[in-house]
């Protein structure tokens, strides 16, 4: 991967989840910041879970195997989680695709 560095760093708002894991088994982390971050090639745009607001340092994690970014109240990912296929609408990219 690339050297990428951040750009800028954006609040959230809403309630935003990161989704990570296989479309049978996904695993979402409420975002609690947005980064701009550029990388040799191009800037993009990352959320970042509180779990990982210590290591800024280490943005090529942020960048690897998400499947996307989603948009849901809190209480909805349970639900989600125990009926995946109802993720379909959001058109996420898979790395088993």
């Amino acid at each position: 991967m690339p050297r990428s560095s951040v750009k800028q760093i954006l609040p959230v708002s809403g309630s935003w989840f990161r989704v990570l894991g296989t479309r049978d088994a996904p695993v979402f982390e409420r975002v609690v910041f947005w980064a701009l971050v550029k990388t040799e090639d191009t800037e993009v745009i990352v959320g970042v879970p509180r779990e990982e607001i210590g290591v800024i340092g280490a943005v090529e994690g942020w960048l690897e195997d998400v499947a996307g970014y989603i948009e849901v109240p809190l209480e909805e990912v349970a639900r989600l989680t125990q009926h995946p296929e109802e993720l379909a609408p959001f058109k996420l990219l898979w790395a088993e695709d």
